[in-house]
């Protein structure tokens, strides 16, 4: 496990997840019809490390996720992960919280 006990925490959901994400890299790469030695020199990585990404990879660094998101035009889609209007329990919390006062 590379020496990185955090991952032992991931959830099985959020490895699906994660496996997600991974499939629609590959879809956008191939809908630009880029080969992955294509994306890995456009990313500034290597092919092992893009390969690693369209495998969903726990190891790969969110900054090698982030570069392949950027030249396939894809990083606006991160302003709603973990947004707080998707954050049902936080709103929840809060509003209790509100509720107590």
């Amino acid at each position: 496990m590379s020496g990185k006990k955090f991952l032992a925490s991931v959830s099985v959901n959020a490895i699906d997840d994660y496996q997600v994400l991974a499939g629609n890299i590959a879809e956008a790469r191939k809908a630009r019809k880029f080969s992955q030695r294509e994306m890995a020199s456009r990313c500034l990585m290597s092919l092992a490390t893009y390969q690693a990404i369209e495998n969903a990879s726990l190891t790969v660094s969110f900054g090698a996720v982030l570069a392949v998101l950027d030249v396939l035009e894809l990083t606006h889609t991160l302003r709603d992960v973990a947004g707080p209007h998707l954050d049902s329990e936080g709103r929840a919390l809060r509003a209790s919280m509100r509720i107590r006062r």
